[in-house]
C-alpha cells in the first residue's frame, strides 16, 4: 500500500511538470514569433493586421509583455517542481518517444551512482539494466508495469521496485519511479523472525501451563495435597516466565524507541559488581560455582540501576552456561577515561559465526537448549541497549570448549 501511494504521488508530480514543460515550450515559441513581428501569429490571436500600424504595434507589444510574464511564471513553477522531485525519496526518470532521458531527479542519480549531465542521452547509455528497459517498453506501449530488481551500488545490494507509466505526450512519453524497498524488506524479515522466535519462546511455558491445568482438572478430588501443590508451583513458575517475557519485551521496545532516560550519579563500578554477585549467591551455590571480582575500584558517572540490570544478564548467562564447580571471573580495569569489565566463564564457548547474532532478540546459539535453560532470550539484547545508552559497547571473545568472555567498555562520563 505504501509503495502504491508513493507511486501515485510521484506520477502526479511528474504529470504536472510535463504540463508545465509543454506550456513553457508553447509560450517560448509564441514569444519568439512575436519578437520577429510575425503577422501570422498576430492573426492567429485575432488581431486585425490591416488596422492602424500604431494600434497593431501597441497590441503586439502588450501581448508580448503578457506572454513573457506568463513564460516567466511557467519557468518559475517548473523550477520549483524540479526542486520538489529532487527532494523525493524515490528515483524519477522520464523518457520521450525516442527513449531519450528528458527528466530525472537527484535520487535516481544516487541510486544508480550516475554523474550529472545524462539528461538528453539515450536510455541505453544511462543505465544498462534489462529490467529497466523492459519496464519502459511496457510504458511506451501504453501499459503500466511493476518490476523488481536487485542492483549493486556503493558496495552493497539494493532491492528496487520500478513502477513505469505511460504519459500523454510525445516529448514526455513514459515515466518510472524507482523505490528502494531494501529497508522495507529487511524490516519484513525481522518481523517474520520475531514472530517465529516469539512463538518458539512462549510455546514451552504455554505447553507446561496447559499440561498442569489439564492434570489439575482431571485429578480434582483424586490428587493428593502434594500433587496439587506441585501443579500449583508449575503454574506459578510458568506464569512468571510469561510475565518476564512480556516485561522484557516492553522494556526492550522502550529502549529501541529511545523512551528510556538515565538517572546519572557517581558510581563505584567495582562495588556495584561485588554487591551484584552477592545477589547471585544462591544461584551459584546450586551449581557449586564461584563468582570472583578482581581489579581496583573504578568510578564513573552512570545509572547504577541500569548497569546492575545489564551486568546481571551477563552474570546470569555465565552461571547458566558455565559447568558445575567452575569459576566465573569478573575483572575491572580503568583505561584513561574508560572502564573495561571482562565477564568470563568456562562453558562450551560461542562459535565465531554466532558472535554477532547473540545480541539479537531471542537468539540462542543452541536452540535445542532453550527448553533446558530458563530465560526469555532477551537478556543480551537488553544489555547491549543499556550499555549503548551509557555510550558504551560490548563484544565477545570465545574459544570452543574453553568458555566465553564478554568485554564491556564504558566511558567514565556519558557524553
Amino acid at each position: 500500500m505504501m509503495v502504491a501511494l508513493l507511486a501515485v504521488a510521484g506520477i502526479a508530480i511528474v504529470l504536472l511538470i510535463a504540463r508545465l514543460m509543454r506550456t513553457r515550450h508553447d509560450l517560448q515559441r509564441l514569444v519568439h514569433r512575436l519578437d520577429r513581428g510575425d503577422a501570422e501569429s498576430a492573426a492567429s490571436l485575432g488581431i486585425d493586421t490591416f488596422g492602424a500600424a500604431g494600434e497593431l504595434a501597441s497590441q503586439i507589444y502588450g501581448l508580448q509583455s503578457q506572454l513573457q510574464r506568463k513564460l516567466a511564471a511557467a519557468e518559475w513553477q517548473s523550477t520549483l517542481l524540479q526542486h520538489l522531485i529532487n527532494g523525493m525519496g524515490e528515483g524519477v526518470l522520464a523518457v520521450d518517444r525516442q527513449r531519450r532521458v528528458v527528466l530525472a531527479n537527484r535520487r535516481f542519480a544516487e541510486i544508480f551512482t550516475l554523474d550529472p549531465g545524462f539528461v538528453g542521452s539515450p536510455l541505453t547509455e544511462v543505465v544498462r539494466n534489462a529490467t529497466v528497459f523492459a519496464g519502459f517498453d511496457e510504458a511506451l506501449a501504453h501499459r503500466e508495469s511493476a518490476q523488481r530488481m536487485v542492483i549493486r551500488a556503493g558496495g552493497e545490494e539494493r532491492n528496487l521496485e520500478m513502477r513505469a507509466f505511460p504519459l500523454p505526450s510525445h516529448d514526455l512519453a513514459a515515466v518510472a519511479l524507482f523505490i528502494d524497498v531494501t529497508r522495507l524488506e529487511r524490516l519484513e524479515e525481522v518481523r517474520r523472525e520475531f514472530i517465529a522466535d516469539f512463538s518458539h519462546e512462549v510455546r514451552t511455558p504455554l505447553a507446561a501451563l496447559r499440561s498442569a491445568v489439564d492434570s489439575f482438572e482431571l485429578g480434582q478430588g483424586r490428587n493428593s495435597a502434594e500433587d496439587d501443590l506441585q501443579l500449583r508451583r508449575i503454574i506459578t513458575r510458568q506464569l512468571g516466565r510469561l510475565e518476564r517475557l512480556a516485561d522484557d519485551l516492553a522494556e526492550l521496545s522502550q529502549m529501541e524507541a529511545g523512551d528510556i532516560s538515565l538517572s546519572l550519579r557517581p558510581t563505584d563500578l567495582r562495588k556495584l559488581l561485588e554487591d551484584l554477585c552477592e545477589d547471585f549467591t544462591d544461584r551459584s551455590a546450586q551449581k557449586k560455582m564461584r563468582l570472583v571480582v578482581s581489579g581496583a575500584p573504578a568510578s564513573l558517572v552512570a545509572d547504577s540501576v541500569r548497569l546492575q540490570q545489564a551486568f546481571a544478564n551477563l552474570i546470569d548467562n555465565a552461571l547458566k552456561y558455565g559447568p558445575d564447580s567452575s569459576t566465573v571471573t569478573i575483572a575491572v580495569e580503568e583505561r584513561d577515561e574508560r572502564v573495561v569489565v571482562r565477564v568470563s566463564d568456562l562453558g562450551a564457548g560461542i562459535p565465531q559465526q554466532e558472535r554477532d547474532r547473540i545480541f539479537r532478540r531471542f537468539y540462542r546459539v543452541d536452540k535445542s537448549r532453550s527448553q533446558e535453560t530458563s530465560g526469555t532470550g532477551l537478556g543480551l539484547a537488553i544489555t547491549r541497549h543499556l550499555l549503548r545508552l551509557h555510550g558504551g559497547s560490548i563484544e565477545v571473545e570465545s574459544t570452543p570448549d574453553q568458555g566465553a568472555t564478554f568485554i564491556v567498555i564504558l566511558p567514565k562520563r556519558v557524553q
